[in-house]
């Protein structure tokens, strides 16, 4: 019988998380991912040592509750398998809510990750919601490494559109500092004593330091 040859190759898979699977937290995804590959029965490379595991890495979690549409996983291939395949014995093995849409090699590091863009659709008081995004400020706290800290969304904030409860804006994401799109909804609510209706956030695109997007 012929042996297949051992490689190394580093493989990015990009996939989306929607639904139900938006309550998933990032440690229940990593096991998931973990489950799915042993399941599929992909020959993805172990880390060695006294407990071995699947090696697989995620380049910016989501925070629990918003939707991704752009997210991904680097892991390795001890065999050379297409990115159909690949993609395919994914999704065979994922629950409905997490689909694998492409994977190839990765082009761009974590470390170059710049800002996040994001849909969010809400039902709310839309002057009063304009009101809001028009303050001079607006004050948040921020768990960071160190603690809780106060930091000012508006500094941070670029809004690309805006409707009648539905807005399309980014905020700086990655290995430095990152902003969950999350926080200006809650400071809406708590600045203003407000609240709002059916909120959904969705991730839509991630962007490095040049402007393109990471893949």
């Amino acid at each position: 019988m012929e042996k297949t040859e051992k490689i190394n190759k580093n493989v990015r898979v990009f996939f989306t998380k929607t639904g139900r699977a938006v309550y998933i937290s990032h440690l229940d995804l990593y096991r998931l991912f973990q489950r799915t590959i042993k399941r599929a029965k992909l020959p993805v490379w172990e880390t060695e040592g006294f407990n071995p595991h699947v090696y697989i890495t995620f380049a910016l979690p989501l925070a629990l509750g918003t939707a991704g549409l752009c997210e991904t996983m680097d892991t390795k291939l001890t065999e050379d398998i297409g990115a159909d395949e690949l993609v395919r014995r994914f999704n065979d093995a994922l629950p409905r809510d997490i689909r694998v849409t492409s994977a190839a090699e990765p082009v761009y590091k974590p470390t170059e990750i710049a800002l996040s863009e994001y849909e969010a659709e809400f039902e709310c008081d839309s002057a009063a919601f304009g009101e809001f995004l028009a303050s001079e400020h607006i004050p948040v706290e921020k768990k960071t490494k160190r603690g809780i800290t106060e930091i000012d969304l508006k500094a941070y904030l670029n809004i690309i559109e805006r409707g009648d409860g539905y807005m399309r804006f980014t905020f700086p994401s990655g290995t430095e500092f990152n902003i969950n799109a999350g926080l200006l909804f809650d400071a809406y609510e708590k600045l203003t004593g407000a609240e709002l209706g059916a909120l959904h956030i969705t991730r839509t695109a991630i962007k490095c330091k040049n402007g393109e997007i990471f893949r």
